[in-house]
């Protein structure tokens, strides 16, 4: 992934951003005119120039994050995942997972489709086929190669965009890579939601160091018009998580937010059943389905 110049202006409208969030150096801003946010620095890179998710100790092979990344939630979230989209596609075609993690929809995609997937930390990559022989390729959404131009039916960012400084770009590889008909399948935070409007700057969505830029429904719906894709459907889009991984986010979030705390305290009980699961979806993850036109006559 790469990072972008400063921004002092809004990608989606073009308007003023004013300070919002954060230190200098992790500024988080919002546009006047439209309230799209982003994070005027881009991505974050280590000393050696990386990016946060191209070096060896990506947040997903932590262990203490296991609960979230490498259980029996993240299958059952590739699995609602791959559900949503058989509502939409037909089972056969050729599939590609932008931001695939650690394989884990490439994985169950690949019992119905023709199943790839990009990810920026070859560590990640390597884990990925090691542990789930899944066909996964190290690199960024922004150089995917000439050659794919018109290859899938199908392809996904699935809690992706956020990370992106250049999302618009993003949005255009993917268009390239998708054949006259393909679809397109995005999951990502909503602002315009009713929790993220009520906890305003406790968002927990609002990462200063992972999510550089954060829509609402219209800001995303824009920039899929400007690519050229057709909105197909909006929905919210919920997960199971287990007990332990909510206590312990709610015990970190609950450090900045009065009403977080005590929703921290309210979870206590949750300590005795830690590999419980529960369902949650409050609404402010959007899940959008766009489709490039197919040419008249067709």
């Amino acid at each position: 992934m790469v990072s972008v110049p400063d921004r002092a202006h809004c990608l989606i409208c073009g308007g003023e951003g004013v300070h919002w969030l954060g230190p200098i150096d992790r500024e988080l801003r919002r546009c006047r005119n439209c309230r799209f946010t982003w994070i005027v620095q881009g991505v974050e890179t280590r000393p050696n120039g990386k990016s946060i998710y191209e070096t060896g100790d990506s947040i997903v092979l932590d262990p203490a994050q296991a609960d979230y990344y490498c259980d029996e939630t993240a299958v059952d979230a590739a699995r609602e995942k791959l559900a949503w989209i058989r509502r939409y596609a037909r089972s056969g075609g050729r599939l590609l997972d932008v931001g695939a993690n650690l394989g884990f929809f490439v994985r169950e995609a690949a019992r119905e489709f023709r199943a790839t997937g990009i990810e920026p930390g070859a560590a990640v990559v390597e884990f990925a086929r090691r542990e789930h022989g899944v066909d996964l390729q190290a690199g960024s959404v922004y150089d995917v190669a000439d050659h794919l131009t018109g290859q899938f039916d199908i392809v996904t960012l699935f809690d992706v965009l956020e990370h992106l400084a250049d999302p618009g770009l993003a949005l255009e590889q993917c268009r390239r890579v998708l054949r006259p008909g393909g679809y397109l399948f995005v999951t990502t935070p909503d602002t315009g939601s009713l929790v993220a409007r009520m906890l305003g700057r406790h968002w927990y969505y609002i990462n200063l160091h992972e999510h550089v830029a954060l829509f609402n429904r219209r800001h995303l719906t824009t920039l899929l018009a400007r690519t050229g894709l057709d909105l197909v459907a909006v929905r919210t889009v919920g997960r199971s998580y287990r007990w332990s991984y909510i206590r312990r986010h709610l015990a970190v979030l609950g450090r900045h937010s009065t009403l977080l705390r005590i929703a921290h305290a309210g979870a206590w009980p949750l300590r005795f059943w830690p590999t419980a699961r529960m369902w949650i979806n409050l609404g402010d993850v959007m899940g959008i389905v766009a489709r490039v036109k197919e040419p008249c006559g067709s």
